[in-house]
């Protein structure tokens, strides 16, 4: 039993790649049988996991149509992005309490990735990179199903849209925000902290709701 679980979440994870990668499209419709032969395993596996991220609302499923990768609506994306500001405003001040140097470190080396992870065009890794920067805001707190919860919202966004039409002198904003982030925590300046996140989220609505959900 414990082998079939594994190789189910090894599957799961396996998809959720493909999704990161862009080899699986928003809209799509999933063959397990196609999926099963391409991941080199059987079917049983494939369809547990579809069934997994169907729950999970990374895909839609139809009865005698199968699984298909959800489009995010706009009222899904206010619902996460409220979400995200909520725990990250509500808890910055624990993360700053809870503060430490080996915890700063770590933080300091996210917002490090993002930066040497910028080039000469967007990508979907830039995307994976910030949500782990604030996402490690959060782990500072101590509270692993607080940075599961936040990361997993975060995931439901930026998998269900094509990153590439961002403009890339957002990227280079996104960086000065980040910057002026863990310099407000790093000086314990809670206030501060809480509005400069507040900000950060609103920006990044008004420049990504455009890409995701164009006139």
């Amino acid at each position: 039993m414990k082998k079939h679980s594994n190789l189910t979440l090894k599957v799961y994870q396996q998809i959720i790649d493909l999704m990161h990668n862009y080899e699986i499209v928003p809209g799509q419709r999933l063959v397990f049988i196609d999926l099963a032969k391409q991941l080199n395993v059987s079917r049983t596996p494939v369809n547990n996991a579809l069934s997994i991220l169907a729950q999970q609302g990374y895909l839609d499923f139809v009865p005698n149509q199968g699984y298909s990768v959800h489009k995010l609506t706009l009222e899904e994306a206010e619902n996460h992005y409220a979400i995200r500001e909520v725990l990250e405003v509500g808890f910055v001040g624990d993360a700053i309490r809870n503060m430490s140097e080996k915890k700063m470190r770590a933080l300091e080396k996210k917002k490090n990735d993002y930066e040497k992870a910028i080039a000469s065009h967007v990508n979907r890794r830039l995307f994976i990179l910030d949500t782990e920067f604030h996402a490690g805001i959060l782990d500072m707190v101590g509270n692993d199903i607080l940075s599961a919860q936040y990361r997993d919202i975060c995931q439901k966004i930026f998998l269900r849209f094509r990153t590439e039409d961002l403009r890339l002198n957002r990227i280079m904003e996104i960086k000065e925000e980040h910057n002026e982030i863990f310099e407000s925590i790093q000086l314990k300046d809670v206030e501060r902290s809480k509005e400069l996140v507040k900000s950060h989220h609103k920006n990044s609505k008004k420049n990504l709701f455009p890409v995701i959900f164009p006139a």
